[in-house]
């Protein structure tokens, strides 16, 4: 058992919680950080097996213990606390999901109504536009369908990539996505319009069928109890585009949003958890409240509202690990990174 599983074992155990209840109030905000509710065995996910966060029944027990311990709000009450002077709520919690997966409807969204249960949905909106699959799911979905035993990828690697077995092709898809967010966009759309040749695979032409939410799907949570963010326009890594396309993929999402919904759009997550004080600048003068990122802790109203730290549910995680790291943070998340 690893030191993580040991201390979430006690901190989680139901023995330990009256020392939480017991802990002084700090007036501090958990996120959690989820991307996809899938069922499917992860071995057999014909995409991005990494972003599976929790499963149906994993998701339930997550929400139903979360709610009966922590006041479970949005932004939008985040929001109307700070205008009207409050001090931040205590011992709250906000639910979030990054990228806008079609499961954040078909698996999620049930759940969440029968639970009575706010969250927030952070969509990339291009792609519910003209649905496609994202850049990484697209780069897993090539290096599981490849039937070459190795390919070299000069851009990539000096060393050709083994895609023999499920574990090689695992390490060859994050060898590439290493290297694809340290290159400019045009360089990634480049080589992404080249990857299924030099896989010598072929994408079905309806193979993003339903893989993304979509705008009917979108506007009929939103009336709700789910609240949407922005996630960009086309999910770049932000600090390698231009100021010009940094403007407009951060308040495009935003005008694109509030069009489909007609409601205001008060926060935005950046793709990939990367930002900048210049990306962050950007999200602030187009009228973000709020922004969150991708690395591990907890809220303070003290370190500002454009880069609020999350805690990421993974679908290896325990279910006393998911309660220690909401009970404990300060403990369990210490020297993590999400």
């Amino acid at each position: 058992m690893s030191k993580r599983e040991l201390a979430a074992a006690f901190l989680g155990h139901k023995l330990a919680q009256p020392l939480w209840r017991l802990a002084p109030k700090h007036g501090c905000l958990r996120i959690l950080a989820y991307h996809r509710i899938w069922d499917e065995p992860a071995c057999d996910f014909a995409f991005d097996e990494q972003l599976i966060s929790a499963t149906s029944e994993e998701f339930h027990r997550q929400m139903d213990w979360a709610r009966r311990h922590f006041d479970i709000i949005s932004f939008a009450d985040l929001h109307t606390c700070q205008k009207e002077n409050k001090a931040w709520p205590q011992r709250t919690l906000i639910v979030t999901f990054d990228d806008g997966y079609a499961d954040n409807y078909t698996h999620a969204f049930p759940i969440l109504k029968e639970l009575n249960l706010p969250a927030t949905i952070f969509v990339s909106t291009s792609y519910m536009d003209e649905p496609r699959l994202f850049w990484w799911d697209a780069i897993a979905y090539c290096a599981k369908h490849t039937s070459l035993p190795q390919v070299h990828i000069s851009d990539v690697s000096a060393q050709p990539l083994s895609f023999q077995g499920h574990a090689a092709k695992r390490r060859a898809s994050n060898e590439i996505l290493r290297w694809i967010k340290s290159v400019s966009e045009e360089e990634k759309n480049r080589f992404m319009a080249r990857l299924p040749d030099l896989l010598e695979v072929s994408l079905p032409t309806d193979i993003s069928s339903a893989h993304q939410l979509n705008w009917q799907q979108i506007k009929e949570m939103s009336n709700q109890r789910i609240e949407f963010g922005g996630h960009s326009i086309t999910h770049p890594i932000l600090t390698n585009i231009s100021a010009a396309q940094l403007e407009e993929e951060i308040a495009g999402s935003k005008r694109a949003i509030e069009t489909h919904i007609q409601k205001e759009v008060l926060v935005f997550s950046y793709p990939n958890g990367q930002s900048s004080l210049a990306v962050q600048d950007a999200v602030q003068r187009a009228g973000y409240a709020y922004s969150t990122a991708y690395f591990a802790g907890v809220a303070h109203p003290s370190q500002g509202c454009y880069s609020l730290p999350r805690i990421a549910v993974e679908t290896d995680f325990s279910f006393a690990v998911f309660q220690a790291n909401l009970l404990f943070p300060g403990i369990m998340l210490k020297g993590s990174s999400s």
